[in-house]
């Protein structure tokens, strides 16, 4: 099960390759419509938020790092969950394509693929994501493909190489303490 998105965006777009690993408790924020429409256009007025709001929202968007110089400055944002003595990978994407914003949250209970109203455009999302960052991730050609769930299973496979090739030489990830 999925919650799976694409938005238009009007802000300007970096060429960047940054990928950005943010906890599960921000990507979650990311998934909520206000966090994504303050993301996805730098016309607070156009928007139903209240300025303050707004200016709230795009600061933790910068504290994120997804924002730099009114501008979105990632190639794509991965969840991570961290346990007592590691880091778990979650299952999710925002992925930038142009002048879109794909979101991918394999954790949601929105859609079940054999009823999905979005597949057509989830599919989409896969291949379109999988040959900008030229990872394999294998076909969704047959009719039996929705009811088997395969885009989940490659929607999986394509977090994991997104993941793989461009986390290649980690040494350190700086922690810092909340208090």
């Amino acid at each position: 099960m999925c919650d799976y998105r694409i938005f238009n965006t009007d802000r300007p777009v970096k060429k960047s390759e940054k990928i950005i690993m943010l906890s599960r408790e921000n990507f979650n924020k990311l998934g909520t419509e206000n966090y994504i429409k303050v993301l996805s256009t730098d016309r607070r007025e156009s928007l139903a938020l209240s300025k303050s709001y707004y200016y709230y929202i795009l600061e933790d968007l910068k504290r994120m790092g997804l924002i730099e110089d009114n501008a979105i400055a990632f190639k794509a944002v991965i969840p991570f969950i961290p346990r007592q003595s590691s880091l778990d990978i979650d299952t999710g994407v925002l992925y930038t394509s142009n002048n879109h914003l794909i979101f991918i949250d394999m954790g949601s209970s929105k859609y079940e693929c054999g009823t999905c109203p979005v597949y057509a455009e989830c599919v989409y999302g896969i291949r379109r994501i999988a040959s900008e960052m030229r990872i394999k991730v294998g076909n969704i050609d047959n009719e039996e493909a929705r009811d088997l769930r395969i885009p989940s299973q490659l929607w999986n496979k394509l977090v994991k190489g997104i993941f793989a090739k461009t986390v290649v030489r980690l040494e350190v990830i700086p922690m810092t303490a909340k208090m």
